[in-house]
């Protein structure tokens, strides 16, 4: 298990953020009143909240049911893990372009 220093800063920090956004979004479409008048888009921001599971999930045939608490919080949590990631590699790319090179 790699230690707490070893682990990106940017990344962890894009993924909380991630998981707080995620969770309030979550938490607000489900209290909200489901009544849209002509139109009724409940459920739309869980999907593009959890967009990089869901969409994979949909083309395979796989439908999570997101009204369970744990299918879409593995949803989030596998989307905080992807946000991380990002957020590491684009710190080692800064990280990279900032370093002076140390063969010049």
């Amino acid at each position: 298990m790699p230690s707490l220093a070893s682990l990106s800063k940017v990344g962890l920090v894009l993924a909380i953020i991630y998981i707080l956004l995620a969770v309030w979004v979550v938490f607000t479409e489900r209290t909200s009143p489901s009544g849209g008048g002509w139109i009724s888009l409940n459920g739309m921001a869980s999907f593009l909240i959890t967009f990089p599971v869901s969409m994979p999930l949909e083309i395979i045939g796989a439908r999570p049911n997101y009204q369970k608490t744990f299918d879409m919080a593995a949803a989030i949590l596998v989307c905080a893990a992807l946000v991380y990631f990002v957020g590491a590699g684009v710190e080692w790319l800064v990280r990279l372009a900032l370093t002076p090179d140390a063969d010049s």
